[in-house]
C-alpha cells in the first residue's frame, strides 16, 4: 500500500497504547498486545481475569477511545477435545446439544455453541463465564436455528483452514490504522463512482486527504458489459491509496464488484455487519457459478471471493470502529434486509460527519401489519454535516404495505380458482423472505386456500441466515421463530433444492405459487418458469420489487408482450398472455413519503443532503420537495440539496463557497 506504515509517527502512536495497557492490565499475567484490525487485542494467561475485570476494560477502551479485547494466551487455553467434553458435561442433556454442534476460532480465541433450547439452561450467563475459566475459550451461546445455513459453515470451513493467513491480515490492518497520521484531515470530499443519478452499482469515495474510504462496490443490476462497473478508473480512484471499503448491505448493486478489488490487488479491510458478510458470500459465489453455467467469463474468481473473506472484518451495529487513522465507522439498522446498515463516518477527531443510509426502509408502527421482518431504519445520531440517502422512489408514492398484501391474497384466490399458476420473482435477500412470512400467515389465517408454493433459487439458503439472526429482525417475527412459529415454513411450502422438484414445479397440472430468482429477472431459474408459463392466460406474473430499465422485468412492465429465447442453438419466440401486474407496496426500500418522513424524524439535521441511487426524474423530483418543504422537515435553515452524476466530486470540507442546491425550489 502506498501509506508508510513504519515511520516513527507510527511507532509512537502503538507504543503509548501499549504502555497505557501494561500499566492497567499488568495483573493479568499478558503474553502479548497485537494490533488485529479496528481492535487492540490483549492476550493473557489468566482467563479468570477477564471474568472479574470486565469493567476495567470498559474503563480502559473509553479512555484510550479504542476497541480493546481481552483474549486468552493459545497456551492457556484447553485442546478442542478437553473443552468439548467440558461443554458437554456442563449443560444439562435437554438443552439438546450434539459434538457437531460446538465450532471453534483459532484467531479470535472463541468457541461456538449452537444450543436447541437455550431456555433450558439456568443463568447463560453464569454458563458462559464458567467455560471462559476452565478452558480459556471465549465462548458465545448462540440458539441453534430451525434451518440450517451451509454458507455458514463454510465460511466457518474458510477461517479455520487460513488462520494464519488472517492474523497476518489482522495485524497488518491493524498497523495502518493505529498509526500517526501523515498530513492530517485537510478535506472531506465525495466522488461518485456509481449511483449517482442511476439506481445500481454503488460506489462512493471518501477523501479526507490522509485517508479514502470506499462505501459499496456494487454492479450494475442490468447486466454484466462494461456499463455494470464502477469508475473505478476515475483518476481520483487508485486501489493502492484506498484505507478501507465499507459495505452496507449484500444485495448485488452494492457488493457486486467488491472481489474485483481483490483481483486487482486489494488488500485492504472490508467492514460490514456479520449477515451481510454470510450473505455476499453466497451471492458473490453464485455470480461466479452462474457465469459458468452460462459459458461466460466471470468477473472475478472463487479464489478473489476468498481473498476478500480473509480480509473481511464484522462490525456489530451501534459499535464504534477505527477504520482509518481519522475516521470512525459506526453502523445502525437500515430496515432494508437482513444486516443491512446505516454507515455513520465520524472523520478528523470531530471535525465532520457523513451518514450514508446505502438502501433503507423508514416506517412508522401505526397500521403495520405484523408480517414486516426487520424493524426500520435508525434515525438518531450524534453528530451529521452531510447526509447521502438513496431516493430510489423519490418521485412516486407506492401503495400501502397493508393494500399491497390485499392485492397478493387476492390475486393468489382469483388464479387458484382459475387453476393457474402465479409467478412472483423475487430476490433472494429480503424480498423472498418478506413474501414468504406474508403467504404463510395468510394461510394459517384461512384467507388462502392450501395452495402449494414452490421456492427455487438461494431463497432457501438465504432463509436460513434470517434464521440464524433472529436478534436482527423485528420482535413480533423473532418471538414468533422462538416460539417454534416459523413464519418461513409451512405445510405448503416446497424448497426446490434438486433437479426433481423444479420438473415438478414446471409440469404440475394443479394451481401453485412459484417465488424463484432473479428478482429483475435476467436470469435465474425464474426464466425457466415464465417460458413455461408465460402463454397461459390463467397464469400471472406479479413484481413485488423494483425493476431497473433494461431489464426483462422492467421490460415487461412496460407492455413489451413478446421476447425470444435461445434453447439448445434454436430461438424461440414466447408470446405473453398471462397476467402481467406490480405490487409494489413490499419494497424494502423507503417510498417518498418515507424518505420525508426520515428527513423528518432525523437528529440532527445536516446542511447538506446529497440524494444518490435513483432515476434522475426521482431525484430531482424528491430534491424540488425537500427545497419547498424544508421548514415542515424540521430544518431551522434550507439546506444545500445536491444532486450529483457519477465522476462529479463534492468538496463538503472547507466548506466550498460554490457549494450549491440543485435547484432553488
Amino acid at each position: 500500500m502506498a501509506k508508510d506504515n513504519n515511520n516513527g509517527g507510527s511507532q509512537n502512536l502503538r507504543r503509548q497504547i501499549v504502555i497505557a495497557l501494561w500499566s492497567a492490565l499488568k495483573e493479568a499475567d499478558i503474553s502479548q498486545i497485537e494490533f488485529e484490525g479496528p481492535e487492540i487485542a490483549v492476550y493473557v494467561r489468566k482467563p479468570e481475569y477477564i471474568l472479574k475485570h470486565e469493567s476495567v476494560i470498559s474503563d480502559l477502551a473509553k479512555k484510550l477511545r479504542k476497541r480493546i479485547v481481552l483474549r486468552t494466551d493459545k497456551d492457556a487455553r484447553k485442546s478442542r477435545e478437553t473443552t468439548i467434553k467440558y461443554i458437554l458435561d456442563l449443560l444439562p442433556p435437554e438443552a439438546g446439544i450434539q459434538p457437531s454442534d460446538i465450532e471453534f476460532d483459532d484467531v479470535l480465541g472463541e468457541v461456538r455453541i449452537l444450543v436447541p433450547h437455550p431456555e433450558r439452561i439456568e443463568n447463560l450467563r453464569r454458563v458462559a463465564n464458567l467455560i471462559l475459566a476452565a478452558t480459556g475459550w471465549r465462548p458465545q451461546i448462540i440458539k441453534k436455528p430451525p434451518l440450517i445455513s451451509t454458507t455458514l459453515a463454510s465460511v466457518l470451513r474458510h477461517y479455520l483452514s487460513r488462520a494464519s493467513e488472517r492474523r497476518r491480515a489482522l495485524r497488518s490492518i491493524g498497523e495502518r490504522i493505529f498509526r500517526d497520521t501523515i498530513i492530517g484531515t485537510r478535506y472531506v470530499r465525495v466522488t461518485g463512482l456509481g449511483s449517482f443519478g442511476e439506481v445500481g452499482r454503488s460506489a462512493i469515495l471518501v477523501d479526507t486527504g490522509e485517508s479514502k474510504i470506499l462505501l459499496d462496490a456494487g454492479a450494475s443490476p442490468s447486466g454484466w458489459g462494461p456499463e455494470s462497473f464502477p469508475y473505478f478508473n476515475a483518476p481520483e480512484f487508485r486501489i493502492e491509496d484506498l484505507d478501507a471499503v465499507v459495505i452496507t448491505h449484500a444485495h448485488l448493486d452494492h457488493i457486486g464488484m467488491l472481489p474485483l478489488l481483490f483481483k486487482y490487488g486489494y488488500r485492504g479491510p472490508v467492514y460490514m455487519t456479520e449477515p451481510t458478510r454470510d450473505i455476499a458470500i453466497l451471492v458473490l459465489k453464485d455470480i461466479v457459478e452462474l457465469a459458468r453455467r452460462e459459458g461466460r467469463d466471470p468477473p472475478y474468481t472463487l479464489k478473489d471471493i476468498e481473498t476478500m473473506l480473509t480480509y473481511t472484518i464484522t462490525v456489530p451495529y451501534n459499535t464504534v470502529t477505527d477504520v482509518a487513522p481519522d475516521t470512525k465507522l459506526t453502523f445502525s439498522n437500515a430496515g432494508h434486509i437482513l444486516g443491512s446498515a446505516v454507515a455513520h463516518l465520524h472523520i478528523g477527531q470531530g471535525l465532520y460527519n457523513i451518514l450514508y443510509t446505502g438502501d433503507i426502509k423508514y416506517y412508522r408502527i401505526k397500521g403495520d401489519t405484523g408480517t414486516r421482518l426487520l424493524p426500520p431504519a435508525s434515525y438518531q445520531f450524534h453528530r451529521v454535516e452531510t447526509i447521502i440517502i438513496e431516493s430510489t422512489y423519490g418521485a412516486t408514492e407506492t401503495q400501502s404495505r397493508a393494500e399491497a398484501e390485499e392485492d397478493l391474497i387476492r390475486l393468489i384466490n382469483e388464479t387458484y380458482k382459475k387453476r393457474g399458476k402465479i409467478l412472483i420473482p423475487v430476490m433472494a435477500v429480503g424480498r423472498g423472505q418478506d413474501i414468504l412470512a406474508v403467504i404463510n400467515r395468510a394461510y394459517r389465517e384461512k384467507r388462502i386456500p392450501p395452495i402449494p408454493v414452490y421456492v427455487d433459487g438461494m431463497v432457501y439458503e438465504v432463509t436460513a441466515l434470517y434464521t440464524a439472526y433472529i436478534n436482527h429482525l423485528a420482535k413480533p417475527i423473532r418471538e414468533a421463530i422462538e416460539r417454534g412459529e416459523n413464519p418461513f415454513i409451512s405445510d405448503i411450502v416446497i424448497y426446490v433444492n434438486d433437479q426433481s422438484k423444479r420438473q415438478e414445479a414446471l409440469n404440475t397440472q394443479e394451481p401453485a405459487i412459484i417465488l424463484a430468482t432473479s428478482g429483475m429477472m435476467q436470469g435465474g431459474p425464474i426464466i425457466e418458469y415464465f417460458k413455461r408459463y408465460a402463454e397461459d392466460p390463467n397464469s400471472a406474473l406479479a413484481f413485488v420489487s423494483y425493476q431497473a430499465p433494461g431489464t426483462l422485468g422492467r421490460r415487461l412492465m412496460e407492455g413489451e408482450r413478446e421476447f425470444t429465447f435461445e434453447e439448445n442453438g434454436t430461438l424461440r419466440t414466447v408470446k405473453v398472455k398471462m397476467k402481467v401486474l406490480r405490487i409494489e407496496g413490499f419494497t424494502g426500500h423507503a417510498t417518498r413519503s418515507e424518505l420525508l418522513m426520515y428527513l423528518r424524524h432525523l437528529k440532527p439535521k445536516p446542511r447538506n443532503i446529497i440524494l444518490n441511487h435513483g432515476e434522475s426524474a426521482a431525484l430531482l423530483s424528491l430534491a424540488s420537495t425537500i427545497l419547498q418543504k424544508w421548514d415542515k422537515l424540521g430544518f431551522k435553515s434550507k439546506p444545500e440539496v445536491i444532486v450529483p452524476e457519477n465522476l462529479e466530486t463534492i468538496r463538503l470540507h472547507p466548506r466550498n463557497s460554490r457549494l450549491h442546491s440543485v435547484l432553488q425550489g
